[in-house]
């Protein structure tokens, strides 16, 4: 009777735990990461990523009649010169027929499709915190659901005399 004991209990015991192990359950998670490390010498990136990487809003306020704003910052550096930049297309907000047309303004400047200089060769020589602004161009639109992107490309652009 000793025997048949000590074979139920070990088993008892291991069915108990693998219970145990199967009960618990497991959960699983996935987090994407991505990273950009830049050239000392050159760099336009957003202070706040999020900017750039989420949905900015610009709904238009009835209490006040105007449309919402985007506001940011990009630290700029270009350590050989200027920086220049322009918007890729016209920038403007769609809604099927509708159009609302921006104005994408970057360290005061109001950017077109024509590269133009937005931080000089001294400011940019260290890291310069340039302001974005992004607005809607009007006071009156169509009612809607609008989307729209605003593509912009940034220049090192070496300074008038040559290089440093």
């Amino acid at each position: 009777m000793f025997k048949k004991m000590t074979v139920a209990a070990p088993l008892a015991l291991l069915a108990l735990t693998s219970s145990m192990a199967f009960a618990a359950g497991e959960a699983r998670h996935s987090i994407n990461i991505v990273a950009h490390v830049p050239t000392n010498g050159f760099y336009v990136v957003p202070v706040d990523p999020d900017l750039v990487n989420k949905d900015q809003r610009m709904d238009f306020s009835p209490s006040s009649g105007t449309m919402e704003e985007v506001h940011g910052f990009f630290d700029v550096r270009n350590n050989n010169g200027s920086v220049h930049a322009s918007v890729v297309t016209a920038p403007k907000l769609m809604a099927g027929a509708n159009t609302i047309d921006l104005k994408v303004e970057m360290n005061g400047k109001e950017l077109t499709t024509t590269p133009q200089m937005v931080v000089g060769e001294s400011e940019s020589d260290v890291n310069y915190r340039a302001p974005l602004r992004i607005s809607a161009k009007g006071t009156t639109f169509q009612p809607g659901d609008y989307t729209g992107v605003v593509a912009m490309m940034f220049d090192a652009v070496p300074p008038v005399g040559g290089s440093r």
